[in-house]
């Protein structure tokens, strides 16, 4: 679907309104607080998109090297809950702690449709680069998120809908998110869930890597 200038500057009137007037589901004081942050704090504009911004290739493998371990432990459960999911369109990523994509699982040929949206490995998803979405906004927010279609700050990912857990290392720091991104809008507390389920078996990995000479 083509989105036009119309759909942009509508899309940018309703954020605006409902950041002036306040919303009133409480379900969605968190897309509120990062449209707030988007607004004020990073002086972005919904009507004023951003292209899409991707790290430079030898920045991305330091970044992958740097969380080699947590991409180990990850790479089975992403595949094994993308077979669970089993949606062609839809992508399991994980990203650092900067919103960078260091790993992903999806049908080519969906990954060849969102990837000029930016969703590829190494494409920067922090609130600061692509407004409200649910890698960025999971990290800022610090804990489980659900962006659906118009909850996103910008026009472009408004077909999309992203669910989105922060993934812990051993010390209780986040040491990543683990996202689904899809085109359904469907039963995201479901997968939430499914995201849960799937990030502490990739935290029980990780305590086994990192601890596998422990006592």
């Amino acid at each position: 679907m083509t989105l036009t200038v119309g759909d942009t500057n509508r899309h940018a009137d309703r954020i605006l309104e409902l950041l002036k007037h306040g919303f009133h589901d409480q379900a969605n004081e968190t897309v509120a607080q990062s449209w707030s942050r988007c607004l004020n704090e990073y002086q972005l504009h919904p009507a004023k998109p951003r292209d899409p911004s991707f790290v430079a290739r030898v920045e991305l493998e330091d970044r992958r090297a740097r969380r080699a371990d947590v991409i180990a432990c990850a790479r089975y459960e992403m595949t094994t809950l993308y077979q669970q999911l089993a949606d062609v369109e839809s992508a399991v990523v994980l990203t650092d702690t900067d919103g960078v994509i260091v790993h992903m699982v999806s049908s080519p040929e969906f990954a060849a449709e969102v990837g000029p949206l930016g969703l590829r490995v190494g494409g920067k998803w922090s609130e600061t680069e692509a407004g409200t979405n649910g890698m960025g906004t999971c990290l800022a927010a610090g804990g489980p998120v659900s962006v659906r279609r118009e909850d996103h700050f910008y026009t472009q990912f408004t077909q999309l809908t992203c669910s989105a857990v922060p993934v812990y290392d051993p010390s209780g720091e986040i040491a990543a998110v683990l996202d689904v991104t899809s085109r359904s809008s469907l039963m995201q507390q479901h997968l939430l869930v499914l995201l849960g389920m799937t990030a502490r078996m990739i935290e029980n990995r990780l305590i086994d890597a990192r601890y596998r000479n422990a006592h």
